[in-house]
């Protein structure tokens, strides 16, 4: 028993630097849009947003990530305005790093995740939103363009269809 879980435990550990070298090769091949939403929910009722407070594990991207998320609500019909003029939604987007694996003790492997969701602001919950698990990386030159194109992609699928 102590050996077969010794030879598994090697098995493991001996993919892990295959896994790396195929991650720098392709890093997000397999990542693709998720969205949801309430359903039942009258998407055609909203017509203005306010920003809430949104976080980035790079913070220093929080304000071009705001423009991306402004320029595709406008572009679908919204209209920005102040938190105390009663908008329809609440907008917010956060994103975090979590470990995948270490490689011997030193090397970090993360994955990004990154959410973007609007709120209700009648009923106070949230009605629609988007979650991608590979985009935030730690380098911010990388992850413009990846959260640009991903950003792109969420809000094509803003509103989602009405249910027949």
């Amino acid at each position: 028993m102590r050996i077969g879980f010794q030879l598994l435990t090697v098995g493991i550990l001996s993919l892990i630097p295959l896994v790396s070298i195929a991650q720098e090769a392709v890093p997000y091949v397999n990542s693709d849009v998720k969205v949801d939403w309430v359903r039942g929910t009258d998407f055609s009722k909203y017509k203005t947003y306010a920003w809430r407070t949104s976080h980035l594990a790079t913070p220093s991207l929080e304000h071009t990530v705001q423009d991306m998320i402004d320029t595709a609500l406008q572009g679908k019909g919204l209209q920005k305005v102040e938190a105390d003029a009663n908008p329809n939604l609440f907008v917010s987007f956060s994103s975090g790093n979590k470990l995948v694996y270490s490689i011997q003790g030193s090397s970090m492997v993360k994955q990004g995740t990154f959410i973007v969701e609007l709120a209700d602001s009648q009923l106070k919950k949230a009605v629609w939103w988007s979650v991608e698990g590979d985009i935030v990386t730690d380098n911010p030159d990388k992850d413009v363009p990846l959260i640009q194109k991903k950003i792109s992609k969420m809000f094509k699928k803003y509103p989602p269809p009405t249910g027949k």
